[in-house]
């Protein structure tokens, strides 16, 4: 099983229809799982945002991913202590560009992915997707969605 650490910040303002979004969370989280950026949904999920925690983005996330707000402290902070109270760091893979904390975990032993080198496994799913003809945008699908809930709901 592998751990996924993501920088949250660095990651929605690295995608264009998240940091657009009224509920970045939510969406990037919705992006994660779309494209399988982390692979098996065992793999434990670990998403830290600087700041505070923000009830309405927190709206209809999917519970498997743990997501962490710094209050006071910084991300950086909560990530280094995540990291070094681990004792199999060769299991984290942490995702950012911030090369503080890179410079940090890595030292620790913790695998690293650059945000942009863990966003081009979305690309490489989207061509495949396309390829057999499966993919919808996400506003059809939120569209979709709504729909069926006036129905169903």
């Amino acid at each position: 099983m592998l751990w996924y650490i993501i920088d949250g910040w660095n990651v929605v303002h690295s995608i264009p229809s998240v940091k657009d979004s009224p509920l970045p969370i939510r969406d990037l989280i919705f992006f994660i799982r779309r494209f399988k950026l982390t692979g098996s949904n065992n793999n434990k999920v670990t998403i830290v945002f600087d700041g505070y925690f923000d009830t309405a983005n927190m709206a209809g996330i999917d519970k498997s991913f743990e997501v962490i707000f710094s209050g006071d402290k910084s991300a950086d902070e909560i990530i280094k202590d995540k990291v070094r109270n681990y004792k199999k760091k060769y299991q984290i893979v942490m995702v950012s560009n911030d090369n503080q904390i890179i410079d940090y975990v890595k030292i620790q032993g913790v695998t690293i992915l650059r945000v942009n080198d863990f966003l081009n496994k979305a690309k490489k799913k989207r061509r495949q997707d396309y390829r057999n003809d499966k993919c919808i945008t996400y506003k059809e699908e939120e569209e979709i969605n709504s729909e069926l809930r006036k129905i169903w709901l």
